[in-house]
């Protein structure tokens, strides 16, 4: 029911969430006030620990307590870019009418079916249903505030667009560069994520090595042992399937030197060494180079340039409005006066 849930919207929802509550009488209690109008430290609390639980982190531990205040100064620049958006479209009388928000939220309880089925999925996501409705709020505010600042933007001319796909025809939409389906271990050297060993260079290469006999000598399965055995978070549900960009620059060169010398169905005969370990790689196979013709992507292209000008605008109209708030930020390093105004 939880996965339902999130399917239907709560995802955006939770990530704009700002939980409108009433001010804290106690003042150590405020992590912020943007304009006279505070944001808890619950609030705060709320999103850090939905952050910690979705990346699996714990916050909690020595370790990860830099990690912790980073975090925590990220998602409070959140909430005080969100609480600007409802005060400017406040002010310009951009509000969603009750209306409007009761129509979408009772398409999400709709979409779970009975009253007790929202409920429950409430209760597992730790929300409230003001919550949920604070959260339509701030969506509806953020879009016409949005739709408002960026009315006036352009659309690209033809000759904008010819320069973009003449500067860009090995990158989507409109060609893609070689590629290289992989499979890879990775056996990571001093890692300092949770839920993967901490290993000295000489233990993890021993242990890359265990790995490659696993499948060269034994026979077993390369998925089945990348699932089972690989440090990497990111693809051992997979079996280790990657797929590199040839010459993109976004995968470290030594894996990307060492996947490229590779025939499909081959496998590196000694662990190779990045930047973040020793792994063992099976070339699955190459896709060759695409291209498409201007007439094929024309329309994503000026859809493309004209959405990047609408942002770079309200991105600018929103760094104007922080320049003239007035923003304490009660939780920032005490290296100096942490007030705007």
């Amino acid at each position: 029911m939880k996965n339902k849930f999130f399917r239907v919207g709560l995802p955006l929802l939770l990530s704009l969430a700002l939980f409108l509550t009433g001010c804290a009488n106690n003042k150590a209690n405020v992590a912020a006030i943007v304009n006279g109008q505070e944001i808890t430290r619950q609030e705060l609390d709320k999103r850090v620990n939905a952050a910690a639980k979705q990346f699996g982190i714990d916050l909690n531990s020595q370790e990860n307590k830099e990690m912790k205040a980073q975090i925590e100064q990220g998602i409070l620049d959140e909430l005080i870019e969100q609480k600007l958006i409802i005060q400017e479209a406040e002010k310009q009388k951009l509000m969603p009418a009750k209306e409007e928000v009761d129509k979408e939220l009772n398409e999400i309880k709709a979409s779970l079916g009975k009253e007790e089925d929202f409920k429950k999925a409430l209760e597992e996501a730790k929300m409230t249903e003001q919550d949920v409705r604070d959260n339509i709020v701030l969506k509806h505010a953020y879009t016409k505030l949005y739709e408002k600042v960026t009315a006036d933007v352009k659309k690209p001319t033809e000759e904008e667009i010819v320069k973009f796909y003449n500067e860009h025809k090995d990158m989507e939409p409109i060609g893609t560069p070689e590629r290289l389906e992989v499979k890879h271990m990775l056996f990571a050297v001093d890692s300092k994520l949770p839920n993967v060993p901490k290993r000295t260079d000489k233990e993890a290469l021993e242990a890359a090595k265990l790995a490659l006999a696993e499948v060269t000598q034994k026979g077993r399965d390369f998925a089945a042992v990348a699932r089972e055995l690989s440090d990497d978070l990111g693809t051992r549900e997979s079996g280790g399937s990657y797929t590199i960009d040839r010459g993109a620059g976004t995968t470290d060169p030594a894996f990307e030197k060492a996947a490229a010398a590779l025939k499909p169905g081959e496998i590196t005969r000694e662990p190779v060494k990045s930047a973040y370990g020793y792994h063992i790689i099976k070339l699955e196979k190459i896709l060759p180079a695409t291209q498409k013709s201007l007439d094929e992507v024309k329309g994503s292209i000026a859809a493309q340039l004209e959405g990047e000008a609408k942002q770079a605008k309200f991105s600018q109209f929103i760094d104007g409005l922080r320049k003239n708030a007035t923003i304490e930020n009660k939780i920032a390093p005490k290296t100096g006066d942490s007030s705007k105004k």
